[in-house]
Formats: structure tokens, sequence, C-alpha cells
């Protein structure tokens, strides 16, 4: 049945529900709401008079949080792949939702409700950080997921949208940075825009970013957004960006960010031990490509740096990438 996911049409989603047998006949949906962020797609917590609660997740042909940008369909079908193909991996099968359902004509996917819950998003602004237990524990998931023998997955329709906004975008006049924050255009200005060899230095970490084809599965969008307190612990969504590609690109968003949320050099340095061997030069150019594109790209942080500690951190990201 056609099926257009709509938090207003709660009558046509518990239809949708039984229609696929995740919603007995006898049943009805009391409530259709948001289920998080919601960023490129929408995502909605459906619960049942019975007590049955389950998230349903449509694809549209646009990023959700941001309707002026396309976004290919597909991306669907590949975060359900993934869900599949990584549900039986040890270290990472149980931090993952169960995939329920998944509807390629209607690009829906029903997902376990993992519970009430927060992403760590909030530790952006907080003045603690994510504790080095669960820091470990993210870094167990990444080793285990990337030394998985799995089939390949491209997803290059994805990874071209993804090139454009962290190695295009950001390095080109064009986005409205004066009206994120006062100065960012200007120190955008003083030390990217016009770097010619940064340019040709994340042009060539873009082209490793597209060409790649192994050898490890990627979640591809490793960040506090993605990361889940849920009632049963820790939990990882969001994978649709996954493709197999360089583990670096994975080590090297992730560690960006836990820069961003308090962690210093050393002390990432120190935790990524327990991960094992990787190219620490290709990490680090994607670390400090994820940076500057969170600094002056379209997909902002809510983040409340000054403008001078956001100078003293590109500055250290482009040092990472000019290695």
């Amino acid at each position: 049945m056609k099926f257009t996911l709509d938090t207003n049409e709660i009558q046509a989603a518990e239809d949708y529900l039984k229609s696929i047998g995740r919603l007995p006949s006898d049943d009805q949906l009391k409530s259709l709401e948001p289920a998080g962020a919601g960023n490129m797609n929408l995502t909605l917590r459906a619960t049942s008079v019975a007590g049955i609660s389950v998230i349903v997740k449509q694809a549209n042909p646009y990023v959700q949080k941001y309707p002026s940008i396309s976004a290919p369909l597909i991306r669907a079908e590949m975060e359900a792949s993934f869900f599949r193909l990584s549900a039986k991996i040890p270290g990472v099968g149980a931090y993952l939702p169960k995939l329920l359902h998944f509807d390629g004509e209607n690009h829906v996917q029903v997902i376990e409700d993992l519970g009430p819950g927060s992403d760590f998003t909030g530790y952006y602004i907080r003045e603690d950080k994510p504790d080095v237990e669960i820091v470990a524990v993210l870094t167990a998931f990444l080793a285990a997921l990337h030394k998985a023998d799995l089939p390949a997955m491209a997803n290059m329709d994805m990874r071209v949208l993804n090139h454009a906004h962290i190695f295009d975008l950001p390095f080109r006049k064009g986005i409205d940075l004066m009206g994120i924050q006062e100065g960012l255009f200007e120190l955008a200005d003083e030390i990217i825009l016009d770097d010619g060899l940064l340019k040709q230095r994340t042009k060539s970490l873009g082209e490793v970013y597209l060409q790649a084809r192994g050898p490890s599965l990627l979640h591809g969008d490793f960040f506090p957004g993605s990361w889940l307190h849920t009632p049963s612990g820790l939990r990882i969504i969001d994978p649709e960006f996954c493709f197999s590609g360089p583990p670096e690109f994975d080590l090297g968003v992730f560690m960006a960010h836990l820069r961003f949320c308090g962690w210093n050099p050393d002390e990432i340095r120190e935790v990524i031990k327990s991960y094992g061997d990787f190219d620490k030069e290709l990490a680090g150019g994607f670390m400090g490509t994820e940076i500057l594109r969170r600094f002056f790209g379209v997909a902002q942080l809510p983040l409340n740096f000054s403008i001078e500690y956001k100078r003293k951190l590109a500055l250290e990201a482009i040092e990472m990438i000019k290695i």
C-alpha cells in the first residue's frame, strides 16, 4: 500500500502498521510523535493503546532538517542493509536497534523503540565530557565493525551528497557564515578560503572518500547525534551514510567530535590506542576536515565556542590536514 508518514495522520499510520503485521487488528495507535531530532528523515514514535511502541522512519527526497537540500531516497535501503548485515557481529549488533520491517516502495523502516533517551549532542555545551568508559565502548564498536568480513556497500548517492558538504562547500564562499556567528566569515576568509594547499589536500581526501571500495564497512556518520543514552545503555543509530571504505574516515569523524566535546588531543590519542592499527595521518586528515566543515559548512552543531576558540581548533585542524 502507498503510505506517507505524517504526524497529523495517525489513522494512516495505524492502518499501515496493521497491514505489515506490526500492530494487532484489535489495537489502535494513541500517539504519533517525533522521536529525536530527525535531521535526515522523518522519524516518529508510534505508541498503541496496548503499549506497543515502534519507531517509524521514512526517507523523503530532501533532508528533513534542511528541506531545500535534496537527498537520495536510497538511504532508507542502505540503512536497513546496514542493520541486517551488522546485527550478528559480536560487539556491534548488541548496540544497534532491531530492524523490524523495511518497505522499499515507501522508503520506510520500522525499528525497535529503544525507549526514552537522549543523544550525546548535549556534551557540546556541557561542562563535563563523555566518560572514558563510554568512549572506550564506542571505540570498541568501531573496531568490531571495521574488522568484520561483510559484503561491500557502495551507497554512492549518499556519499556524493556528503562529499559536497564535507570536502567542497565549506571551502568556498557562498555559505552565510555571518548569519551563523559574528566574525565567522572573517575567520574563514582569513584562514581557509584562499589557502590553496589546504584546498588541494581536502580535495585529495575527498577523492579517497568517493573512490573507496573498502576494506571496511563504516557507519559513515559516527558523531554524538548517532549515540544514544537509553534505559538499556548505549545504542548506535542512523547509519544511513554507511559505505565500504577506509576505517580512518569513521575514526577521524569520531575523534573530531570528541574534540568538540572537550577531550584534548592527548586524551584522544590515548583512548584510541585500544582500536588497534590504523593510518594516523589519513585519520588526522579526516578529523581536521570534519572540524572545519562543522565550523564553516551548512551542517552546524550546537556549539557555544567563541571565535577565538574556533580559530584555535581550526588552525589545529589545518595542521592535521596539511601533514
